[in-house]
């Protein structure tokens, strides 16, 4: 019987031994569990400080960009007011049937038979402008 009695303290022992090292893992657990949430907490609030610092730059760029296009944009601006001035004068449009080189060139062009854009093309003029020579032109035969 002395031996049961041995067997079962032994027993006890390792088991209670088993439950103190199990407690143990567990606190210890807890604690890397605790160290990797701490870990993780700083990690982010790096992150949030780097995306501030970054955000900043990223900002600053674009204002000096765009400082960059405005004053491009002004110099081009003053560039051009020359030729804005220029065209807002009025332009002086002569009647087609005046006689003039082009317009009679156009007439001859149109009756050896080339077509209008063709006239247009030779003469570095507006198709619309060709056709409204020779319709003027055709008329003023017609009366």
């Amino acid at each position: 019987m002395y031996p049961f009695i041995f067997i079962s303290i032994a027993l006890h022992l390792v088991s209670f031994l088993c439950i103190v090292l199990l407690f143990l893992k567990q606190t210890k657990g807890t604690e890397v569990r605790e160290e990797i949430a701490v870990s993780m907490e700083v990690y982010i609030e790096q992150l949030e400080e780097e995306n501030d610092r970054l955000l900043k730059e990223v900002k600053s760029y674009v204002d000096k960009r765009e400082n960059q296009l405005d004053t491009r944009l002004r110099v081009i601006e003053q560039a051009r007011a020359p030729e804005v001035e220029e065209a807002t004068k009025p332009v002086i449009i002569q009647h087609p049937s005046a006689h003039n080189e082009r317009n009679q060139k156009a007439v001859q062009l149109h009756q050896q038979g080339f077509s209008v854009a063709d006239i247009a093309r030779i003469l570095n003029c507006g198709i619309g402008e060709v056709e409204l020579i020779v319709n003027l032109h055709g008329r003023s035969e017609q009366r």
